[in-house]
């Protein structure tokens, strides 16, 4: 494993070799590592982490220094390169209609502003045709959560060659036995591949309408609907979006209510049936970057409770400390926190 750093220019300052090294991707929020290394491999001319077996590079956003009788160590922390995107907000507000991949792209080339090396690659073609406004949001937070509507994601890619930074809209494979294009990758007792799992099927916070209540007050309140239900029982969440405006020079009065209905969805996600799997998969029979990789659909089977999904791998947690490498993967949803439930209850 090559692990190079460098400085705030992205020159190569030098090789490090880490003692325990912790990188955690992420698909639906920014991604973040820790490494520790021995004191005198670190100078403080040291801003990025980059690595050509991986997409992401780190921005070195934290420095400990220890001392034990084991020696001196200095530890590295941050997020990554994708974190130099909230360093924007979108102000002023940013109006979008049509296929969502292509309004995130264009949000990001609109409000950038002066980042360096940055490039905004073109959205992949799809068929969509979606309202939404935004007003005062993280750059970066604000695709994340537009692009999670549609288990799409952001990625900076960080060009070591060409000196460049790609910022770019993507999507996992698909690796379901549904699809016959990628081979399929099943995590179950059947293939003997859970020796080490975490599963969590949880529906306490579980909402699959919302009621999202624009400007205007009264029977004259811009008022609409999104609707998970599928005609069933429905699970009901108001949404208070006053502050989502309707300027006629913009928006159509559809496109206004389109956009509160996205409102809408995008709430509901924090609303969904937690479906997650936590796996080692170090020793799950399939190669990791080869079988699979973050952002990928894959199938899951647990009938000790009942869980039978298609899921995103949405976080992979890789470890290496003492040669020792392994490597630990979540798939579905993030389970939520019992602060986080007690804020969305209460």
């Amino acid at each position: 494993m090559q692990l190079l750093a460098l400085d705030k220019d992205f020159q190569p300052v030098g090789y490090l070799i880490p003692l325990n090294l912790q990188w955690t991707r992420e698909y639906y929020t920014i991604g973040q590592f820790s490494i520790q290394v021995a004191a005198e491999g670190y100078t403080p001319d040291m801003a990025y982490l980059y690595r050509p077996d991986r997409p992401e590079t780190g921005i070195i956003q934290k420095v400990q220094l220890t001392e034990s009788l084991k020696g001196r160590f200095v530890q590295l922390s941050g997020y990554f390169l994708e974190a130099i995107l909230n360093d924007k907000v979108v102000w002023p507000t940013y109006y979008a209609s049509g296929s969502l991949p292509a309004a995130v792209v264009q949000m990001l080339r609109q409000y950038k502003g002066d980042i360096p090396l940055l490039d905004v690659a073109d959205a992949p073609a799809m068929q969509a045709d979606d309202a939404w406004q935004e007003t005062g949001g993280a750059l970066a937070t604000v695709a994340y959560t537009r692009l999670q509507t549609m288990q799409m994601s952001l990625r900076c890619r960080y060009d070591y060659l060409a000196g460049r930074i790609t910022a770019e809209v993507w999507q996992g494979l698909d690796r379901t036995q549904e699809q016959s294009t990628n081979p399929f990758v099943v995590f179950s007792d059947t293939f003997r591949n859970l020796a080490q799992v975490d599963a969590t099927l949880d529906t306490s916070n579980w909402k699959n309408y919302a009621v999202v209540a624009g400007q205007d007050e009264g029977s004259a309140r811009k008022v609409a609907y999104a609707d998970l239900s599928e005609g069933g029982y429905r699970r009901i969440l108001f949404v208070d979006a006053r502050s989502e405006r309707w300027d006629p020079d913009e928006q159509s009065e559809a496109e206004y209510l389109e956009s509160l209905r996205q409102r809408g969805l995008d709430a509901l996600l924090d609303y969904q049936v937690i479906r997650s799997v936590d796996i080692d998969a170090t020793q799950a029979g399939f190669t990791y970057l080869q079988d699979w990789d973050l952002g990928d659909k894959v199938d899951v089977a647990l009938p000790d409770i009942g869980l039978a999904m298609q899921g995103r791998i949405i976080t992979v947690h890789e470890v290496l400390k003492n040669n020792v490498s392994s490597i630990s993967i979540t798939l579905g949803d993030k389970k939520l926190t019992q602060l986080k439930k007690a804020r969305m209850i209460y």
